[in-house]
């Protein structure tokens, strides 16, 4: 097969030739608070559990240290360990951006930064033209594989079996490959690709390493292509181990199209950024939740049962009443729907050890009953019938929960998003210093400003 008529070949030709200028700027200003938000997220997870973990390891896969930072403790490792450590820690809040391959920040940021602190050319116009590809090659394939809801029905978790496309673009964009290595870094990212959903039986930690362990294999495949190490050219539609046919649903009229348009809509306008610390498909049923709240007065001690009509897909992956684990509540909807209705928010403190077990949380969580549908379609969000015990019933859905491109965070929103994240292990001077240098990304010598900050040791205590 000629390798320009591959779909490789289609987004090899595009990124090498795109530009940060191609973008409109609407698509560049979001990037940049996307990468804030990122950050945010970021800093915010070097406490937990998962992180520290991660960097215990990297001590030892990277022994000599390395010339890559780990973001928020003054040390460094090699760039493939780096890059995993950043992107586990990224995601390790549940709070990073989704509609992507679902955490396209994740996997391309931690990629893009470890590869911008290996030296060379790069500034911050290359990141953000890293990350714009990356995005848009990732969002794509994930289209052409059925779209995110089908995709993980099957049981494959996106952010791994997509985020080291996405990873390898972007890296492969940074580094200035030209077309025909830039196919190859595709075709080496998907030569070694996967991610299962089999962390939702018992709330495991390797749901957060699919997005550090996509950033490693996107950027090291990336760095393998620059010297000439070939990728296959029909990894996306071969027939046999070409992604559409392995992890999706065949060569479909979707997959075929997936990189007809480039250019045009560009797919970093579909992320979209959470406001709550829990599984994207909880979302809708906490807006309904939170509406009760604030419409009808609705309070926990008032409420005899809510009955949730969903998908099975959803009551399997979200049914979970009694969750032991920050993973198992993150993907409960029990769980988060009863926070919801106590505390009146479903901020990040509500998924930790601190409230997980709490006797109020649990004696509400048993009244919430999920009921599948079969008939119901995969993209619909959950309705929920709230009973109170004076006989009252309220119903609602909402469609497009708030985070959606079509139901948006304001900027200044995901500013206070990133504050307030960010303040929990930098002093604020620093933490705006951050945010001021991240905004103006485009700008010669903030690359260099966002890479130290990000360098130096949090300044409030962070274990391990």
């Amino acid at each position: 097969m000629d390798a320009a008529a591959t779909l490789s070949g289609a987004f090899a030709r595009f990124g090498a030739a795109f530009s940060l200028d191609d973008a409109p700027e609407d698509d560049r200003r979001y990037a940049k608070l996307l990468a804030l938000d990122l950050f945010g997220c970021a800093l915010a997870g070097l406490d937990t559990e998962e992180a520290r973990l991660a960097r215990r390891a990297a001590r030892a896969l990277s022994p000599g240290g390395g010339n890559a930072s780990l973001w928020g403790r003054g040390e460094a490792a090699g760039l493939g360990v780096a890059a995993m450590v950043n992107g586990t820690t990224a995601h390790a809040l549940e709070l990073d951006d989704f509609h992507g391959v679902d955490h396209s920040g994740a996997v391309t940021l931690p990629a893009l930064l470890a590869a911008a602190d290996a030296g060379g050319e790069a500034d911050g116009r290359r990141v953000l033209e890293g990350m714009i590809f990356g995005y848009e090659v990732g969002r794509r394939l994930l289209d052409g594989a059925g779209g995110y809801r089908r995709h993980n029905a099957t049981g494959w978790h996106t952010t791994g079996t997509l985020g080291s496309y996405a990873a390898a673009a972007a890296v492969a964009k940074l580094l200035g490959l030209d077309e025909r290595r830039m196919l190859w870094a595709l075709g080496i990212a998907g030569s070694f690709t996967g991610g299962t959903w089999a962390f939702n039986l018992d709330g495991a930690m390797s749901k957060r390493y699919h997005a550090g362990a996509a950033a490693q294999t996107g950027l090291q495949a990336a760095f393998l292509a620059r010297e000439g190490f070939t990728g296959p050219a029909s990894v996306l539609e071969a027939e046999r181990g070409g992604y559409f046919n392995l992890y999706g649903e065949g060569m479909t009229p979707a997959a075929r199209a997936a990189a007809d348009g480039l250019g045009r809509d560009f797919r970093i306008g579909w992320a979209g950024v959470k406001v709550y610390a829990c599984c994207r498909g909880i979302h809708g049923a906490l807006d309904v939740a939170l509406g009760f709240r604030r419409t009808h007065g609705l309070r926990a001690e008032e409420i005899e049962s809510v009955d949730v009509l969903c998908t099975p897909v959803q009551k399997d992956q979200l049914g979970l009443a009694f969750p032991k684990t920050r993973i198992e509540a993150q993907f409960s909807l029990p769980y988060s729907t009863a926070v919801a209705f106590l505390h009146g928010e479903a901020g990040y403190e509500f998924f930790t050890e601190k409230w997980i077990g709490d006797p109020e949380i649990e004696a509400l969580a048993a009244r919430v009953a999920l009921e599948a549908d079969e008939a119901r379609s995969l993209e619909e969000e959950p309705v929920l019938t709230v009973r109170t015990r004076d006989g009252r019933a309220f119903t609602g859905q909402q469609p497009v929960p708030i985070g959606d491109p079509a139901n948006p965070v304001p900027e200044a929103d995901i500013r206070a998003k990133y504050r307030a994240l960010a303040g929990r292990h930098l002093a604020p001077e620093t933490a705006g210093r951050l945010e001021e240098a991240v905004l103006a990304l485009d700008r010669p010598g903030r690359l260099a400003e966002v890479r130290a900050i990000l360098a130096e040791r949090a300044e409030c205590p962070v274990g391990g």
